[in-house]
């Protein structure tokens, strides 16, 4: 059998190029489901005093409330930041129970998609 490569070339499946990909797939595949973050927490406080190019206003927030004491908490593999724990709460207040299990739902259909 045959494989087409990301850049359109068509090779056999015992080559170099295959397995390596497949490899490769495999490794991040685990990581993009659950949107792994690693290192996730405090920062080095050398970190902390610049702000390095293309950091979000989202992760200098999340960096503050962090160190004002807001705690990160994990849900399965995925890290929860604090801007995330208000933001459900918000939620929670202005759509109930039901529109939280919907916006999740949403959110874990769109993110199947786009696989």
């Amino acid at each position: 059998m045959v494989r087409i490569l990301a850049n359109g070339d068509i090779v056999q499946d015992d080559d170099p190029r295959v397995r390596a990909n497949a490899q490769h797939r495999e490794n991040t595949s685990r990581q993009e489901f659950f949107n792994v973050v690693p290192n996730a927490g405090r920062a080095p406080p050398q970190q902390q005093a610049a702000r390095p190019r293309g950091r979000s206003p989202f992760s200098e927030l999340n960096q503050q409330l962090v160190n004002m004491g807001f705690p990160l908490w994990n849900l399965g593999n995925q890290v929860v930041e604090p801007v995330m724990s208000i933001l459900l709460l918000f939620l929670l207040m202005m759509v109930g129970v039901r529109g939280l299990l919907l916006v999740g739902l949403i959110y874990v259909v769109s993110h199947l998609s786009q696989r």
